[in-house]
């Protein structure tokens, strides 16, 4: 070789090697900025965290704080809260007692009266009382209901017809000085709400009263009349002493 084409090959060899040195120093130059670019991107410290660079930083959870207890507003009840429970009803006023009955109407007066104006006067009629009840009559003198049952009716009298009936006793307290007369008492009966009268029967084993109860003694007489059996919830029985006496009357019902 010629040694102006030496000198020629060691002058490209220089020129390279200069050129390679200085590639690697700009290489060097760049991975240095580049690691430090990193080092200071925040991103690039959440990558090596295990997080992708790029991914967006979570913002550390907050500690909770004292609970704010929830303040409960009272609803009061009324028509407009349809859960709320009606209110108790006020409890209904007793009724009114019954008024007690008045005082039994005054005898009649009989004194200056001829026949004819005692017939225009009607017989004034007591108060009623219930079928067991006593019933003062007239002073010293009371009247009593006992042992009614229902019976067959036995028709021995002209008109009577046999048929469902009651049976009861009426005993006759007196309770005066002197003998009581009983002969011109009357007992009848009544029934339904328009007073339908009660037609008597001879039997069975009817009883008149005694002519009259001596003082501080007692008569009795057992009466049948004839009652429909449908028409026994409301029976009043009628005991007339006398023209000048209240009738007594006894009110109720009847057995069947």
């Amino acid at each position: 070789m010629s040694p102006s084409r030496m000198a020629g090959d060691k002058g490209r060899r220089g020129r390279f090697v200069a050129t390679s040195i200085g590639v690697s120093a700009l290489l060097a130059l760049g991975c240095v900025a580049l690691v430090s670019g990193l080092a200071g991107d925040p991103r690039a410290s959440g990558a090596q965290a295990g997080r992708p660079a790029g991914a967006a930083a979570i913002a550390p959870a907050t500690a909770p704080g004292p609970a704010t207890p929830d303040v409960v507003t009272p609803t009061e009840p009324g028509p407009t809260n349809p859960g709320a429970a009606p209110p108790a009803e006020s409890p209904a006023a007793p009724a009114d007692p019954p008024a007690p009955a008045g005082p039994d109407p005054a005898p009649v007066d009989r004194k200056g009266k001829s026949d004819q104006e005692l017939a225009t006067i009607a017989q004034p009629v007591a108060a009623a009382v219930d079928l067991t009840s006593r019933k003062a009559v007239r002073g010293g003198v009371s009247a009593t209901i006992t042992e009614m049952t229902a019976v067959q009716g036995v028709a021995a009298g002209i008109g009577e017809v046999a048929g469902p009936a009651i049976r009861f006793k009426v005993t006759v307290l007196n309770d005066t000085a002197a003998a009581l007369p009983l002969d011109r008492a009357v007992v009848d009966i009544s029934y339904g709400d328009d007073e339908q009268p009660a037609s008597q029967l001879s039997g069975p084993d009817p009883t008149a009263f005694p002519a009259s109860v001596a003082p501080g003694e007692s008569g009795a007489g057992v009466f049948i009349f004839a009652v429909p059996l449908d028409a026994r919830d409301k029976v009043e029985i009628h005991f007339n002493l006398e023209a000048e006496t209240p009738i007594a009357t006894f009110a109720g019902t009847a057995p069947a």
